[in-house]
């Protein structure tokens, strides 16, 4: 495992083989894709990577991530901090080594390719974006136009009032 500026580098293989563990402290300014969907990005996620080799001789990477990143709001485009608690289990595949068939796959796994030089903060912003909200927003709250404009949700209620002067 080396770390670079780009974050740590793992061979996924060897990191099984030896049973690695990597628990790290990840800035959410370390993961510019996340980083556009969010309203700041103050702010770490605690990641632990495990893996280890079964019985079966089939290597495996276990991904927990957990933090609150602050997504932005669909509706009000306030922040809304969204509570994750992400547990992933990876089926690491070497090449040339046969794929699971996905109707017997066991469900609390994916398959990933087993890369010599895997990306630990590229594989985390993945798994962060799979689990973030599509259009993330409050339970409850007003567009910034009906709060601005102190007439309601319709655009054109404002050029009303501005017509009457």
């Amino acid at each position: 495992m080396s770390d670079s500026t780009a974050g740590p580098v793992i061979d996924c293989l060897e990191f099984a083989r030896n049973g690695g563990v990597l628990d790290r402290s990840v800035g959410l300014n370390e993961l510019p894709r996340l980083a556009d969907l969010l309203t700041t990005t103050a702010g770490f996620l605690s990641v632990r990577l495990e893996a280890w080799r079964d019985d079966e001789g089939k290597s495996w990477l276990q991904v927990d991530i957990e933090g609150e990143p602050v997504l932005c709001c669909q509706r009000c485009l306030g922040g809304v901090k969204f509570p994750l608690d992400i547990r992933s289990r990876l089926q690491l595949m070497a090449p040339g080594e046969e794929w699971p068939d996905e109707d017997l796959a066991d469900d609390g796994a994916d398959a990933i390719t087993a890369e010599e030089a895997l990306a630990v903060l590229s594989l985390i912003e993945d798994e962060v974006l799979l689990a973030l909200p599509i259009a993330p927003r409050h339970e409850q709250c007003e567009s910034p136009l009906a709060k601005a404009s102190g007439h309601g949700s319709s655009p054109f209620a404002a050029l009303v009032a501005l017509k009457k002067q």
